[in-house]
């Protein structure tokens, strides 16, 4: 049991030093988010005088989001193109590093609850109270007996 404990005491500090990372890594984010997608798109104007009615189509660069589950498409003029490229990058980046967050808090949840398993004392000895069940929905066919495992 001591064992157990000991290595479920060290994982979770090796989590929150992961966690800990990944948090100064949106901290030291500078700038502003720009939720979406930049890229380029080729087109034809439709003017049959136009160099693109012979195949040279006209780049356009343009941010691309959804929106209320539509994809919304904003051009872009040449002078903010880098601009927003790097907000967009920071975005990514962002979000990223908030999903790592958010799954490292599920792991660490485990963890947490593994660690009171197993520090949990029976008491009284001769008739324990069982340890509390996991919070949550009942899974199917449930009736609501006690699990044998408690």
């Amino acid at each position: 049991m001591g064992a157990r404990i000991s290595r479920l005491r060290q994982q979770l500090r090796t989590l929150a030093e992961r966690r800990w990372q990944r948090l100064q890594q949106l901290l030291a984010l500078r700038g502003g988010l720009i939720r979406g997608s930049f890229g380029v798109r080729a087109r034809i104007c439709g003017n049959p005088g136009c160099r693109c009615a012979q195949g040279e189509r006209h780049e356009s660069r343009y941010l691309s989001a959804k929106v209320d589950g539509r994809t919304r498409l904003v051009h872009v003029p040449a002078s903010d193109e880098l601009r927003v490229a790097q907000g967009v990058a920071r975005y990514q980046r962002w979000r990223h590093t908030r999903n790592e967050i958010a799954q490292l808090d599920v792991e660490q949840l485990q963890l947490i609850d593994e660690l009171g398993h197993e520090l949990l004392e029976a008491y009284p000895p001769n008739n324990p109270i069982p340890p509390a069940r996991k919070r949550g929905r009942k899974p199917k066919g449930d009736g609501g007996e006690p699990n044998a495992a408690g």
